[in-house]
């Protein structure tokens, strides 16, 4: 039997929560079972050495979703695909142009964020959520994250229910442990060491953050801020607000990390402080190296992970007041003192 023919696609190898799960996705499947392509807009590199050796990698260079049309299609009637994957709203609405034109295929969707959460913070307007829900309506299967996920789509999007699958993020331990192989404490060890990883955007809500860290410092004077990711609007900002509040001994800025777990696994606490998620990756890496984490409740799936005062501690989005409260309740929470139940990762292949 002929391996069955799968292609993903991407606008690029950013480290960005999408593109994390589908090369999660990627190195989950059988090789000798799937003959899979991996096709992307722009081959950045950050992600590039943890594609699959065995997975072909075709970089078409539009650098943008809006340019690739006649070079999915090309691809597409080339290799004449069973299953294509996508994982971003704008991919599967390009998918859902270019079917009448290619020969069939059976697409699934994945989403990467709960709808109403976009459309409450104007992440994009009102012509581009009726494209986006048009592209999901025309994919065979959509996948959404989490369960609430699946109901804001219904309700939102107007998705028809049957064709929806929740399919939790998967976490690819393996790697996490093989990262760590050898690895000691990047921190001074007179610091109160706090980590905050993601790329540099209004809705990872590091302003906020920073501006926390005063009322922090009253009680824990050698507290240290790292923050992991590449700039993505919001770098010049962040950089500003940190000298205009005089922190720049107490924010490290370090830029993408294509090792981050060294940093997850010795910090006393992890930080996530978005003011929205879909699914958060670096939640469940953390979780997973039942590391201390402050969240706000900004997904559904935190409260699910996170027993406030146990593991970690909870605080409401863009509160400032709310998220130092939460620092200081995590600080009394040891890693030694935790031991998070085992997470299910989802997978892929069933619905291939």
């Amino acid at each position: 039997m002929k391996p069955k023919k799968i292609l993903f696609i991407l606008p690029n190898l950013n480290g960005g929560g999408a593109e994390r799960v589908a090369i999660n996705y990627l190195n989950q499947l059988d090789t000798e079972k799937y003959s899979i392509t991996l096709v992307v807009f722009e081959k950045t590199p950050n992600l590039l050495e943890l594609v699959p050796k065995a997975v072909r990698l075709i970089d078409v260079r539009t650098e943008s979703t809006s340019r690739s049309f006649l070079a999915v299609l090309k691809i597409l009637r080339a290799i004449k695909p069973d299953v294509v994957f996508t994982t971003h709203s704008r991919v599967a609405t390009l998918l859902m142009v270019i079917k009448s034109f290619a020969p069939r295929f059976k697409h699934i969707a994945r989403m990467q964020s709960t709808p109403s959460l976009e459309k409450k913070h104007g992440a994009y307007g009102s012509v581009r959520r009726l494209l986006y829900a048009a592209g999901f309506k025309n994919a065979d299967i959509v996948v959404a994250q989490a369960e609430n996920m699946k109901e804001d789509a219904i309700r939102v999007f107007g998705l028809d229910e049957s064709r929806i699958r929740v399919l939790p993020n998967p976490v690819d331990t393996k790697h996490i442990d093989q990262s760590l192989v050898g690895e000691t404490s990047p921190f001074p060890p007179d610091q109160i060491a706090a980590v905050a990883s993601g790329r540099l955007a209004y809705p990872k809500g590091f302003d906020v953050l920073i501006a926390a860290l005063p009322l922090v410092l009253k009680r824990h004077p050698n507290f240290v801020l790292y923050i992991l990711g590449k700039a993505n609007g919001e770098s010049e900002k962040l950089k500003a607000l940190v000298d205009r509040l005089e922190l720049e001994n107490h924010v490290k800025f370090l830029g993408f990390q294509s090792n981050p777990y060294p940093y997850y696994k010795f910090c006393d606490l992890f930080i996530l402080s978005s003011r929205w998620e879909g699914f958060p990756n670096v939640l469940l890496e953390n979780y997973y190296l039942n590391t201390p984490i402050v969240s706000t409740r900004c997904v559904p799936v935190v409260e699910d992970l996170i027993v406030h005062g146990v593991n970690g501690c909870l605080c409401a989005p863009a509160s400032d007041d709310s998220l130092a409260e939460a620092i200081s309740c995590c600080m009394k929470i040891h890693r030694k003192n935790i031991q998070n139940n085992s997470y299910r990762s989802g997978s892929l292949d069933p619905l291939l």
